[in-house]
């Protein structure tokens, strides 16, 4: 495994919010394998509430004026995100994805910018992504992931851009209205990663949002209708994608 996901790595090992969940995970991990504890992410962050409430409080005493609310829901949503990397980035130490993948935890990054921002007039429109995997060929597509604990988060983002993608590549009457511009110089792949924790992904307004992602996962292990998967599935569908 290359140095910098080494690194990564280690990071995440070391971060405190982060430490007690990777223990759990790793029970999970050691009962079901580095690729199917995917689908158990969601108990894993549920197993975790009493251990991130301790570390609030303990903040909590050091400084009275810490927000606790606000300190949880930033801990739970970067959590989520860092555990789905973590089990990335274990997977392609162990021989499960390629070697030459990347994988990243960013809000912003330059191949992004420049292959997956719209031009709308005079404006810009980009993805919201939490995660994104590319390959050290650059051929092969970038693929940009938003990772939230719910639906009610901003997934709307991402796939209104992949709407105007769709547009910008096939709708000139639209092109022309709107102004858009957009490279098309490489494939770009979205995918949405939900732990569901409010049960909204049975409904149809929510359903019918997924549509537009080229993968919708959910890291539960339960039994789930297209156009959603287990979050496991990721791990073969990257093999398809860069392999």
């Amino acid at each position: 495994m290359r140095k910098e996901l080494q690194k990564e790595k280690l990071k995440l090992e070391n971060n405190e919010n982060l430490k007690k969940s990777l223990e759990i995970l790793n029970d999970y991990i050691e009962k079901y394998g580095e690729i199917k504890a995917f689908d158990f992410l969601f108990d894993v962050m549920e197993k975790s509430k009493p251990f991130v409430e301790e570390l609030l409080n303990e903040r909590k005493k050091q400084n009275p004026k810490y927000n606790k609310d606000q300190a949880r829901r930033k801990i739970a949503g970067e959590n989520f995100q860092f555990l789905v990397l973590y089990l990335l980035i274990l997977n392609i130490e162990k021989g499960n994805l390629p070697t030459d993948l990347i994988v990243l935890k960013t809000k912003k990054h330059k191949i992004v910018d420049k292959y997956a921002t719209i031009k709308i007039a005079n404006e810009t429109q980009k993805p919201d992504m939490d995660l994104v995997a590319l390959s050290e060929d650059e051929n092969k597509p970038i693929v940009i992931y938003s990772c939230k604990t719910s639906l009610r988060e901003r997934a709307g983002q991402t796939y209104r851009w992949k709407l105007l993608v769709d547009i910008a590549k096939h709708c000139p009457t639209l092109i022309e209205k709107y102004k858009l511009e957009y490279p098309d110089e490489k494939e770009v792949l979205t995918g949405f990663i939900t732990a569901n924790f409010y049960e909204e992904i049975t409904k149809p307004q929510q359903r019918g949002m997924l549509q537009f992602f080229d993968y919708s996962y959910i890291a539960k292990d339960i039994e789930i209708q297209p156009p959603i998967k287990k979050l496991s599935s990721i791990i073969e569908d990257l093999n398809t994608i860069f392999g």
